[in-house]
Parts: structure tokens; C-alpha cells; sequence
């Protein structure tokens, strides 16, 4: 009986690391930028290399045209990543997003000198290598 509670606990224990580890986000993903206050959205691409928690990688309109970042974050299904922006990283590009499945949602938010401000909603799906 005492094997029994011990092997639950243990799988209790554990749960809460394999649920934390369960994100993968490693791979190509398209989509688009709704920026606020505009009707049209532009297109995403966003190239992520995952390595436990940490996130590297990097993002742009399309898989030509990329900005690099380094120091991103995975915490369970959440992402957070900052991409210098400017000839001199005078400003910055700041990403927060939620993976559900081969999907995620969030915002993006840039700040630098006037008047490059803004704030948008960002929408990636992992895309399928042929």
C-alpha cells in the first residue's frame, strides 16, 4: 500500500514539469499583424529555435526579410521576446504570445523615437514543412 502512495505522489510531483516542458514551439510560423487602428493587417513570419525555456530566433514580414532576438522566454504556453529595432538598437520591439497547439495569439508592442510607436495583435500558425 505504502508503494502505491508513493508512486502518486511521485506522478503528482511531476506533472506540474512534464505540463511545464510540453511547448514546443522550434520551427516556422506565418501569419499576420493587425496593427491598432489600421483596417489592414500585414503579414508575420516569425523563425523560433527553442532550447528548454529559452528562446531565440527571429521575426519579420515575411522569411527574407528577419529581424534576429536573443533572451526570449518560454514559461508554459507563453512566449516573451524583445527584437532591437533601429541601426542602433535605439528601439525595441516587445512580443507577447500564448501557444495553443499549432497556434498562437498575442501583442506586439514597439517603441523608438517619434513616431515610431505602436501597438498591434499578432496571429501565427506553425507552418507545415512539405
Amino acid at each position: 500500500m505504502k508503494s502505491y502512495l508513493f508512486v502518486g505522489i511521485l506522478l503528482g510531483a511531476m506533472l506540474p514539469t512534464v505540463a511545464l516542458c510540453a511547448t514546443n514551439v522550434t520551427g516556422k510560423w506565418s501569419g499576420t499583424l493587425q496593427m491598432d487602428g489600421q483596417k489592414d493587417a500585414k503579414t508575420a513570419y516569425s523563425i523560433f529555435n527553442q532550447d528548454g525555456n529559452k528562446l531565440s530566433g527571429s521575426v519579420g514580414p515575411d522569411e527574407s526579410e528577419q529581424d534576429e532576438f536573443e533572451g526570449g522566454k518560454v514559461e508554459g504556453d507563453k512566449l516573451t521576446f524583445d527584437v532591437p529595432q533601429g541601426p542602433n538598437g535605439e528601439g525595441s520591439l516587445h512580443v507577447e504570445l500564448h501557444v495553443k497547439g499549432d497556434q498562437m495569439t498575442g501583442r506586439a508592442t514597439w517603441s523608438g523615437p517619434p513616431p515610431h510607436t505602436g501597438s498591434g495583435t499578432l496571429s501565427l500558425k506553425r507552418v507545415v514543412e512539405k
